[in-house]
C-alpha cells in the first residue's frame, strides 16, 4: 500500500473506527475538472471506487458500519454542460451549488436509499431539497449532537454550525 494515496487513507480510516472514532471523512485531492474530464475522471474513478467499497465492506465485516458515519462527497455539484471549448477529447464542467449528490452509509442512515431529485438536466431540485444547513444538522444528529445547542461564542453573539436555520432530515435516518 503506498501511504499517502486514498486506498491507504481508507485503510487508516477503518483503523481509527477501530479504535471508536464514529465519523470518518477521508479528502481525495484533484476533483475539479474544468477540463480534460475525458481523461481525468477514470483516474480519478479509479482511484477511489474500490478503496470506497472495500471500507464500507471492511467496517461492515468488523461491525462496525452501524456505529460508524462515512460521508462521501464533494464541495458542490458539476453542470451537466461543457465549460471551456468543447472538442472530442477535452471539455470540463463548470461548479454548480445547487445540486450535487452525497454518499452516506452507516452511522445510522438507510441503506441503499437515494433522497431529492433533480430535474431530467440536473440543473434544478424538483424533489426533497436538502439544504447545506440541514445536511450538517443531519450530521451532527447522527453523531450524537444536538445542532440547536452546539454554539460558540464570537464577539458578543452566539453561533452554531447551522446558524439559525438547520432541520435534521428524518427521512433518512435508520
Amino acid at each position: 500500500m503506498v501511504p499517502g494515496t486514498y486506498a491507504a487513507n481508507c485503510l487508516l480510516a477503518r483503523k481509527l473506527s477501530e479504535s471508536g472514532v464514529r465519523f470518518v471523512q477521508l479528502y481525495h485531492q484533484g476533483w475539479d475538472q474544468h477540463n480534460d474530464l475525458v481523461g481525468e475522471i477514470k483516474g480519478q474513478a479509479k482511484d477511489v471506487d474500490m478503496a470506497s467499497a472495500a471500507l464500507i465492506t471492511d467496517l461492515k465485516q468488523r461491525g462496525l458500519l452501524d456505529e460508524t458515519l462515512v460521508v462521501w462527497s464533494g464541495e458542490f455539484g458539476r453542470t451537466n454542460y461543457c465549460q471551456g471549448k468543447l472538442t472530442k477529447d477535452n471539455y470540463g464542467r463548470d461548479h454548480h451549488p445547487r445540486c450535487f449528490s452525497i454518499f452516506m452509509a452507516g452511522g445510522g442512515v438507510k441503506a441503499g436509499m437515494s433522497y431529492g431529485k433533480t430535474d431530467e438536466l440536473g440543473y434544478n431540485i424538483v424533489e426533497s431539497p436538502v439544504h447545506i444547513h440541514d445536511l450538517h444538522a443531519t450530521i451532527m444528529h447522527l453523531m450524537g449532537l444536538d445542532h440547536e445547542k452546539l454554539t460558540h461564542k464570537h464577539l458578543g453573539r452566539r453561533f452554531r454550525l447551522t446558524d439559525v436555520h438547520g432541520h435534521v432530515v428524518k427521512d433518512i435516518l435508520a
